[in-house]
This record gives C-alpha cells, structure tokens and sequence, in this order.
C-alpha cells in the first residue's frame, strides 16, 4: 500500500482538507483503517454521502467502509434492478398510449352527447331538435286522448284513403 498525505487525499477525493482530515481521524479512532492508503480514497468520497443523509460521521465511516466490501455482491442486485427498470418504463409508456387513446374516445362521445343534448348539428349532419319533437309527441298523446276511438278511425281512413291512392297510380 502507497501511503497518501492528507493534502493528495483530499485533491483525490475532491473534499476539502479539514474534512478529509476529519474522517481519516474517525476511521483511524473506529480501527476502520490502519494508515492512510490509497483505498481511503474511496471511502473518504462515499462518506459526504451518508452524512448529507443524516447519519454522524462514526456512522458514515463504518457504512462507507461496509459498503467497500458489498460492491461486488450489489453490482448484480443494481443491474438487476436497472433491467427491471427499463422493463417498467417500456410497459408505463404503451399503457400512457393505450390510455391517451381511450381518453380520445371518450372525448369524442362526450362530444357527440353534448352536440346532441345542445340541438346542435352532429357530425352526421343531422339537426337534432330535441324540445320540439317532445312537443309535438305531447300534442298528439292529447289528441289521442280527447278523440277517443273516433280519432283512430280517422286514422285509419287517412290511411285507408293513401293507400288507395298509391295503388291507383301503381297501376297505371
């Protein structure tokens, strides 16, 4: 092992002086570490990691000095982890497409209803004048009413007489 000064330490790790100074004195205290070596460099970097986390420094050094030895073992873990990841990404971006194209749909019906509620012309080009054949389904519910039987049998001369009518002209 290549004994490394604080100041190389601290230019390796990009952490100020002070506080690599800090932490090598912590690792030392624990008996983390025996002398200031070459591989303290990478756990000095990981410890401003999990103090910004919360943790004291103690804490930190013993976790940046775990972790060291867990690296090998988590490498497949996250790769595992990325893969699936990207799985769910894909399946999230066909049920975002699936779903934008149901909203679509319903958009369009929501329309369709409103044109048709509205008395608007639907996009069939037929106007749809909804009070009016209400009206006029209640003036002849009353017509029936007052007429009685004798308005049926209008009818069906109305009709009777159409009839002949129709026939009269299909033959000649």
């Amino acid at each position: 092992m290549i004994t490394v000064t604080f100041k190389e330490l601290s230019e390796r790790s990009g952490i100020r002086y002070e506080t690599v100074r800090n932490y090598v004195k912590v690792l030392i205290e624990e008996g983390l570490i025996d002398e200031v070596s070459e591989e303290v460099v990478e756990i000095v970097k990981k410890m401003p990691d999990y103090t910004s986390q919360g943790l004291t420094v103690v804490e930190a050094a013993h976790r940046a000095v775990s972790g060291e030895q867990k690296d090998s073992r988590t490498s497949t873990e996250t790769l595992k982890l990325k893969e699936r990841i990207a799985c769910l990404e894909e399946e999230n971006k066909l049920l975002k497409a699936e779903l934008d194209k149901e909203r679509a749909a319903t958009k369009q019906l929501e329309e369709k209803i409103q044109s048709i509620e509205g008395g608007q012309t639907s996009s069939s080009g037929i106007a749809v004048y909804r009070e009016e054949a209400k009206t006029a389904a209640e003036a002849l519910k009353t017509a029936i009413k007052s007429a009685g039987s004798g308005f049926v049998q209008f009818l069906q001369w109305l009709f009777g007489a159409e009839a002949e009518k129709v026939e009269e002209k299909s033959e000649k």
